[in-house]
């Protein structure tokens, strides 16, 4: 039997340009709860910026390491007494400075008799300790730990200064901005979930601006000059001042892991980074993030009656005892982590320039303003402070 025609006037048969709409008044939206991590852990008022050329101060302990270098006068073989420090790193040591090979198994202490630029002459197997090889090979250098610069008894400067000068690091501003435009007629209707176009247009134009502040955090470069006509200034991020020659990189490809995070918070260590009151981050992407995650998954154990499966990994005990809070963050690399300390990062703008909406001057029947704001960034001790692996796999 055929299916039966309703009578009267059937709901099927109401024109489409008189039917109400279906319309919940709920937006969806498509965000991301955290695209600005690392930002949202510092804050962007740290600092207010005065001049177009931000600097700061930094100071620092003369340091107790040296190295050699990979060459011929920078290894030593058992009884050798000249030995030749990287450069600049002869001032380092005085006459009467104990040192030693920073390896492992390494026992020989030495005494610098005389220091002569970069090349020192040494007392070898000082006290009670043997002559030892020092370098994997002829060309081969190694570190050094010193140990403290004797003297005898009588002892005066005779000109002897360890005064040091401080630094100061700089940093270039950035303008970042964002033009709104609507019509009057746009701003005058109804719109199902949205009680105001402008207000939503400019909120949605905020989130994009603390989402670039966050990228640029990390990613920036600096620009060349402060700005001039034919340059738009850009502060540097934190992957390019920890990036510095001299500082902690490391660029073997190879996978992370507990070792080699381990290694790179042991740098930092080594260099006086790890103060009292840091707080110890590491910055990975979701690459990243999910193999951290699988950290120690053979030795995991679930109960038989469980009903959910899964493992994240938030904080990082590292083997000098370290707590490392991790920080997953879209905008890093795939193949790069940082760590460091969170205190030495500042974001700020320049005074009186903070993100701001501002009403434009109107033209026609257009509503027009613009978001924008000028900001820099502070990266102390980049160089002791932080560590960066780069070429993860």
């Amino acid at each position: 039997m055929p299916l039966s025609t309703a009578t009267g006037l059937p709901a099927y048969n109401i024109p489409t340009n008189v039917k109400k709409l279906d319309l919940s008044e709920e937006l969806a939206e498509i965000i991301r709860t955290d695209n600005t991590a690392l930002l949202q852990r510092i804050g962007a008022g740290g600092l207010v910026a005065t001049q177009l050329k931000h600097s700061w101060i930094e100071d620092q302990l003369n340091p107790n390491t040296a190295t050699t270098p990979n060459t011929a006068a920078g290894y030593l073989d058992a009884s050798e007494t000249s030995l030749d420090v990287s450069p600049g790193h002869g001032v380092r040591f005085k006459i009467g400075t104990l040192f030693k090979d920073a390896a492992a198994g390494k026992t020989e202490v030495m005494r610098v008799t005389n220091v002569s630029a970069d090349t020192l002459t040494i007392e070898r197997g000082h006290g009670s300790t043997s002559g030892e090889e020092h370098g994997t090979s002829p060309s081969t250098g190694f570190s050094i730990m010193i140990i403290a610069h004797t003297k005898q008894e009588s002892w005066k400067p005779d000109g002897e200064d360890w005064s040091a000068e401080r630094t100061g690091p700089f940093n270039y501003l950035m303008t970042m901005g964002y033009g709104i435009a609507i019509t009057r007629r746009r701003q005058a209707v109804d719109h199902a979930a949205i009680p105001n176009e402008f207000s939503h247009q400019s909120a949605y134009r905020l989130k994009e601006f603390m989402r670039q502040l966050d990228s640029a955090l990390i990613n920036s470069i600096r620009s060349g000059t402060e700005g001039g006509s034919a340059d738009y200034s850009s502060f540097g991020g934190l992957i390019e001042f920890v990036s510095q020659s001299g500082g902690n990189t490391n660029t073997t490809p190879e996978a992370i892991s507990p070792s080699v995070l381990n290694a790179s918070i042991k740098q930092i260590w080594d260099d006086g980074g790890m103060v009292a009151g840091g707080r110890l981050f590491l910055l990975v992407g979701g690459k990243q993030k999910r193999n951290i995650s699988t950290f120690d998954q053979a030795y995991r154990r679930m109960d038989f009656d469980s009903k959910s499966a899964g493992y994240v990994v938030e904080r990082f005990i590292s083997d000098l005892g370290f707590e490392v809070e991790i920080i997953v963050n879209p905008h890093v690399p795939d193949d790069i982590y940082v760590v460091g300390d969170l205190n030495r990062i500042t974001v700020g703008p320049l005074q009186t320039d903070a993100v701001a909406l501002e009403d434009l001057a109107k033209t026609g029947r257009l509503i027009e303003a613009m978001l924008s704001g000028t900001y820099t960034v502070e990266v102390r001790n980049a160089l002791e402070a932080f560590a960066i692996h780069s070429n993860l796999s």
